[in-house]
């Protein structure tokens, strides 16, 4: 059975619609360790204020099952606004209505409680889409009338879905934590709980978590935990004792200072979404060829770098590798791992070539080499292998590697020309300026290649590569009249401890999880000894799903790095366990 968990975003986290993103990388931090995740989201901001003084500006007492109708769209908006938000990010995703996964509440129009969800619903969705986004604080009565479950009624949307599936629960708030009492008190310093029991949360907790939410988990002697974005501990509310936890000391609370090699397409893709997130990183310097796009760009100056020598001399925390091509990279790379420097890396050429080599240089210094945006943009596909290979044995690799070939192939087969459709990629983004890695299959052998290193544990010892040229094209328009559909598969086979790789385009049958891969998706497939199969998939190509990747990668060297050691032992284990082991390269 799946691993499922409920991630709850409330108002606070969703201030306005510039904290999406922030949100995605929470969504995208459990979907790529494995989990199902059910998303609840309230109204942003103030919206239910703003809506209820509109409700009143007509009468004093509004109609209330109206009064629920007008509410209630604030959240819906919400969870729409966040689908939309994770399909640019690659991630595949489903905004559900409370009505159609049989969340049934009973009550008063304006304060409810749930009593029923369509639970065999629910986990179907979830075989079919890794994240389903659902608007919390409401549900419907037998009737189909809309009902509102109270002030801060997302919680119990979240708990009560928790409790149903038996997944575990965490509500994400602008806090790590409960404290005992406000921390932004600059007067009190509080300390924060790392337990905290039903009881107590009900008495110190109420302002943070809706009161009926508490008392719903104590009915059913559930837990939750109550924790910030991107950070790695929480308080977990639950039927045992309290114990406060000993805060981070200052300097894991410093933001991390961070270096980007390269500026293009994924580089400021990161750049931005660092910058969105001061708290937590201090961009020191960006490694570029030449100043002036990237200053009108809106880089400043300052940041702008020529010279690795100066950049190196910055000393920075984290480096993050978004150049193209190999020979300046691997140098850089190398150089800042020795030195005991953390590396993320999008680039693909430099891992499949020396990926061996710069791991074993990391497990020397205490470094970390993270790496998985090389591979699949926002696929998880490279934890995936992780996970299989610790499962059991893989017998063969196939999958869609490559976005912009995927695009192609289905722009050729719907008529346009070869040309006509790189054309379109470049003006999409979802092709370089020069295609030629993406067309002669390089870019899809690099990537099955570092693959298969993590699946097998061995290097391939032979590759065969198939071009995407104008013969390949036509061939795709011919696979649509046979009733198939042409896909560039990049496979990977094992055979006597030899590993050969191999890029091809093939027909796929209706049948084939690749048939229906749309544009610009990547995907793979993992075949066990035993026959079994497991199917990722996420968005390939383009500036945010890559950007994605490699920010999933950075915050969670982040959360590391912030990691409490006085955290009480029982309950990082509990929470590690939980979330499945991060695999770590390094």
């Amino acid at each position: 059975m799946q691993n499922v968990i409920v991630l709850k975003f409330g108002s606070s986290v969703l201030r306005s619609t510039d904290d999406l993103p922030n949100v995605v990388h929470e969504i995208y931090r459990w979907y790529r360790e494995g989990h199902g995740v059910i998303a609840v989201v309230s109204a942003i901001g103030k919206t239910t204020e703003t809506l209820i003084r509109e409700s009143q500006i007509l009468t004093d007492s509004p109609e209330p099952f109206a009064t629920a109708e007008l509410l209630a769209t604030g959240e819906r908006t919400s969870a729409a606004l966040l689908g939309i938000a994770l399909d640019r990010a690659g991630v595949p995703a489903r905004v559900v209505n409370p009505r159609e996964i049989g969340f049934e509440v009973a009550g008063t129009p304006l304060d409810s409680v749930p009593v029923s969800l369509d639970v065999a619903r629910v986990r179907h969705l979830l075989t079919e889409h890794a994240v389903l986004v659902v608007p919390g604080f409401f549900g419907t009565d037998k009737a189909g009338r809309t009902h509102l479950l109270g002030r801060g009624g997302s919680d119990l949307t979240a708990v009560f879905l928790a409790v149903e599936l038996r997944a575990r629960c965490r509500l994400l708030k602008d806090v790590d934590g409960v404290y005992e009492s406000d921390p932004a008190d600059p007067e009190a310093h509080p300390r924060r709980f790392a337990e905290l029991n039903y009881q107590d949360a009900l008495r110190v907790a109420g302002k943070l978590i809706q009161p009926k939410a508490v008392s719903y988990l104590a009915k059913h002697r559930a837990n939750c935990e109550v924790a910030a974005l991107a950070l790695p501990y929480a308080t977990l509310v639950h039927g045992a004792h309290t114990a406060r936890a000993h805060p981070p000391s200052a300097p894991n609370l410093a933001p991390i200072d961070v270096a980007i090699l390269g500026c293009g397409t994924v580089g400021f893709g990161v750049y931005r979404r660092l910058c969105a997130n001061p708290d937590l990183f201090r961009v020191i310097g960006v490694l570029v060829r030449e100043r002036a796009r990237h200053e009108a760009a809106g880089v400043p100056s300052a940041l702008l770098h020529t010279d690795s020598d100066t950049l190196a001399k910055m000393k920075p925390t984290l480096v993050i590798d978004a150049l193209s091509g190999s020979e300046r990279s691997h140098a850089l790379v190398k150089r800042y791992l020795s030195e005991g420097v953390d590396v993320v890396s999008a680039n693909k050429a430099v891992i499949a070539q020396f990926g061996y080599a710069l791991t074993e240089i990391a497990q020397e210094s205490g470094a970390t080499l993270d790496y998985s945006a090389s591979v699949g943009g926002a696929g998880p596909i490279l934890e995936a292998v992780d996970r299989a290979r610790r499962r059991g044995d893989i017998r063969s690799l196939v999958g869609v590697l490559n976005g912009t070939c995927n695009f192609l192939l289905d722009a050729c087969a719907a008529g346009d020309s070869l040309a006509s459709a790189i054309l379109e990629a470049q003006r999409l983004r979802f092709a370089e300026t020069d295609p030629a890695e993406d067309l002669s299959g390089g870019d899809a052998a690099r990537k099955i290649r570092i693959l298969a290193r993590h699946a097998f544990g061995v290097e391939a010892s032979d590759t065969k590569i198939q071009e995407l040229d104008e013969s390949v094209a036509e061939a795709a328009r011919g696979a649509v009249a046979q009733g198939h559909r042409l896909r560039q598969l990049a496979q990977a086979t094992t055979k006597d401890g030899h590993v050969s790789l191999s890029v091809s385009f093939e027909p796929v049958s209706p049948k084939s999880p690749f048939y229906s891969l749309a544009g610009e998706w990547n995907a793979l497939t993992l075949t066990f000894a035993q026959g079994e199969y497991e199917y990722i998939s996420g968005r390939g190509a383009g500036r945010w799903p890559t950007t994605e990747a490699v920010i999933a990668d950075v915050f969670r060297i982040g959360r590391f790095r912030r990691d409490s050691k006085n955290e009480p032992k029982r309950i990082l284990d509990a929470q590690l366990a939980s979330a499945g082991g991060a695999f770590n390269r390094s």
